[in-house]
């Protein structure tokens, strides 16, 4: 008798840690099941893959672990990677006006000069309202600005909240929920220490090492993930999926897992359930373009830097070596350049001296010492779909894990809402994900 498999596409974190928690529920309940993990690239992770420089390996696309983070730190630990996470405040800063501003602290807002002395204090009125909701769905029928102009007032979002909106979410600012900036107040605020500074874990060598453990634990435990083997389509009747066609060949598909982005998913499914692929690209996605600089000095105070500059071709200037042990980088230093940007922009073409040849005069504008003296190494990463365009109402756009095929099932980052982009709402999930799948193959 055939063993039942199960496949999955997309070694990320959705895919990766699905498997694990499918492995680990066959292994308890001693059923049979066979895991293949299918993934278009040579190395595992995603969004949150490494590369590696001559000095360090590090995130393609920067990472943070919050307090808050229980289901990760879960993970890591059962890995045996609990003892690489390494704990530091962060200091956070903002650029406005061409001026930088350090706001880690409640003591720095009440400091911050751009807004009167009473809207800064709306302005820390506004994290801790956040932390008194519990109910989410309702700040999902009105949009963050008109939240903030509620709690905050309209000079507070047109000073501090409005540049931001606009540099991430560019002309989608004004449709974006209150209810995903109620969870990204929300993780923060659970990551303050007792002087109310930010305090976020990294893990150390970089997340690659979660994955090449998830891989490694998943091949000693009788499974495979195929890495560098996209999956060309799916094919099968309106009911169910019959078959997976790989670049290794066709498999017979008993249940099949998407854990890539939805726009993939929707490529990927047959003619004969298009409206359900429909559904999947209602969702509509910013793409992101990730310069990451190795610099033989710092280039600022800050460890994440947000820029309100309106024509500022980047939106976050991320230092990871500000807040990361710099023996961990061999006293590099690390800074990521970060933009969110529509699927034409020319910037996802570019390469790396190009980008930052692009940036030169808006680097030089904010830190007008800078040369590409300082430059030693650059790296440039490009993600079609890094984020969801988070939209009023977006509950009811949010794909079911369980779809209306038979054997489909999705666990996507799309799926995380109201949470943001987190790996720990990924690996929650997965887990979800896996106890779902486990109750459609074996129930009765």
């Amino acid at each position: 008798m055939r063993v039942p498999r199960i496949d999955i596409i997309g070694a990320g974190i959705s895919g990766l840690a699905t498997a694990y928690y499918l492995a680990r529920h066959l292994n308890q309940t001693e059923k049979k099941g066979e895991i293949h993990v299918w993934e278009k690239d040579g190395n595992p992770g995603g969004l949150a893959g490494t590369f590696s420089t001559q000095d360090f390996t590090v995130e393609k696309f920067y990472h943070h672990i919050f307090r808050r983070d229980r289901a990760l730190q879960e993970l890591l630990s059962e890995l045996g990677l609990a003892g690489e996470i390494v704990w530091r405040p962060a200091a956070t800063g903002a650029y406005y006006f061409q001026q930088p501003y350090k706001l880690a602290s409640p003591i720095d807002l009440l400091r911050f000069k751009p807004l009167p002395f009473v809207d800064r204090l709306r302005l820390g009125w506004l994290a801790l309202h956040a932390r008194t909701i519990k109910n989410w769905q309702s700040l999902d029928d009105i949009s963050a600005k008109e939240y903030i102009h509620k709690v905050a007032g309209a000079n507070v979002y047109r000073v501090v909240w409005q540049p931001l909106f606009h540099g991430k979410f560019g002309s989608y600012a004004d449709e974006v929920s209150a209810a995903w900036l109620w969870s990204k107040l929300v993780d923060r605020g659970g990551s303050r220490n007792a002087q109310g500074h930010e305090v976020l874990g990294y893990v150390r060598g970089g997340l690659g090492q979660l994955f090449q453990a998830l891989v490694k634990w998943l091949r000693n435990s009788g499974h495979y993930v195929h890495l560098g083997q996209a999956v060309r389509c799916l094919e099968g009747p309106e009911e169910r999926l019959t078959s997976i066609v790989t670049e290794e060949g066709a498999f017979a598909a008993d249940v099949i897992v998407g854990c890539a982005q939805l726009p993939e998913l929707a490529d990927l499914l047959p003619q004969t359930v298009e409206t359900y692929r429909q559904e999947l690209r209602k969702i509509n996605f910013l793409a992101n373009v990730c310069l990451v600089l190795t610099l033989n000095r710092s280039l600022s105070d800050f460890y994440w830097t947000n820029v309100t500059e309106g024509n500022a071709p980047f939106v976050g200037i991320i230092e990871q070596t500000n807040w990361a042990e710099p023996e961990d980088f061999n006293r590099k230093h690390v800074v990521y350049l970060s933009a969110y940007v529509n699927p034409a922009d020319p910037r996802l073409q570019m390469d790396a001296q190009q980008l930052l040849a692009y940036y030169l005069p808006s680097i030089q504008k904010l830190f007008p010492e800078f040369t590409l003296k300082y430059v030693e190494h650059n790296a440039t990463w490009q993600a079609a779909y890094a984020q969801p365009i988070v939209h009023v109402g977006y509950r009811h756009s949010i794909p079911a894990i369980a779809s209306p095929l038979a054997n489909f099932f999705v666990c996507t980052m799309a799926q995380i809402y109201p949470h943001d982009r987190q790996l720990s709402n990924g690996v929650a999930l997965a887990r979800q994900t896996a106890e779902i799948i486990m109750q459609c193959m074996f129930s009765g």
